[in-house]
């Protein structure tokens, strides 16, 4: 079994959330907000495997990251108004190419006001390449609800579908659709800003199957996350965040005669240090730690990130 398809789908989220922040702006129709990234890192586990497995490459390797999204609202504001959303991620490996990774999304969202509720939706459609070919196809349709209960207290309720579209064969069992519903609180105190959130995700996939073998790939997901962002000064600013993801997979893996309930934990740590140049530039560093512990020893891994960059909000 190949655990392949599991490096990009960090890669995912990270795209989503950055045009998430990106998109949270207040501008009115003809002004264009947006985000340009810049960033170099050293990943220890390219491959996503065990460094105990003694067949394991266990492959180290730099890469180069760019990202870059925009959103302009087409007509009205925040209270009341369609948004045009724009995305494309690029991961370049220095000598494993084939896990360089590219994304390029773009979506409509209608934002309106409901009562003490702002409320959001979208539809964005997502084409993704791993490794040069084709990985997959993805239309997403989300609605959010965020209700402010003070200045320093708001809650965030998002539900998101995804229909997913995977047409190379190495990719297939990846195919078909994936339910998100996200609870998350956010909190000030002083110039503190903290988030905790739980998501519940459903992925009901084609899975893999041969004649004398079958392999999951539809999880259900239980996923907590805790953030921290602490200004150390005006030009510094430290980000810790934390993530705890449980998966069980819907049916056993069948190899050799045996059969397996795939059950994966995974630990991810982050910790991230900002300097302000400017109120639109900043240069960054951060270091990832992720620890997966699953039942089956093909997915088990340990990978450990650094990278530094620039980015610059317009």
């Amino acid at each position: 079994m190949s655990n392949y398809p599991t490096c990009p789908r960090a890669n995912i989220r990270l795209c989503a959330a950055m045009v998430a922040m990106v998109i949270s702006g207040g501008a009115s129709a003809g002004d264009w907000n947006g985000l340009l990234q810049l960033s170099v890192a050293s990943d220890d586990n390219v491959s996503l495997t065990d460094s105990n497995d003694i067949v394991a490459s266990n492959e180290s390797d730099n890469y180069i990251e760019v990202l870059g999204s925009a959103s302009r609202y087409l007509t009205g504001n925040k209270d009341n108004g369609v948004r045009f959303i724009g995305t494309l991620f690029n991961r370049e490996y220095d000598t494993e190419d084939g896990f360089d990774f590219t994304l390029l999304g773009a979506g409509l969202g209608y934002d309106r006001k409901l009562g003490d509720w702002n409320a959001r939706f979208e539809a964005n459609y997502e084409y993704l390449e791993f490794g040069g070919d084709t990985y997959e196809k993805i239309l997403h349709v989300s609605a959010e609800g965020r209700h402010k209960f003070s200045k320093k207290t708001e809650l965030r309720v998002r539900y998101r579908y995804s229909d997913i579209n995977a047409p190379e064969d190495a990719f297939s069992n990846l195919e078909g659709d994936r339910h998100q519903l996200r609870v998350e609180g956010r909190f000030r105190s002083g110039k503190n800003r903290y988030r905790l959130s739980y998501t519940y995700e459903d992925n009901d996939r084609d899975d893999r199957t041969t004649m004398t073998t079958f392999s999951s790939s539809s999880p259900i997901r239980h996923i907590l996350r805790a953030n921290a962002k602490v200004p150390l000064n005006a030009k510094w600013e430290t980000e810790f965040d934390v993530r705890y993801r449980d998966s069980r997979y819907k049916d056993d893996n069948v190899s050799g005669g045996m059969s397996t309930r795939r059950d994966d934990d995974r630990f991810r740590a982050k910790a991230t240090l900002k300097y302000k140049l400017d109120s639109k530039t900043k240069l960054f560093a951060d270091y990832n730690h992720f620890d997966n512990d699953s039942s089956i020893d093909t997915f088990t891994y340990k990978r450990n990130v650094a990278s530094v960059g620039v980015e610059h909000f317009f």
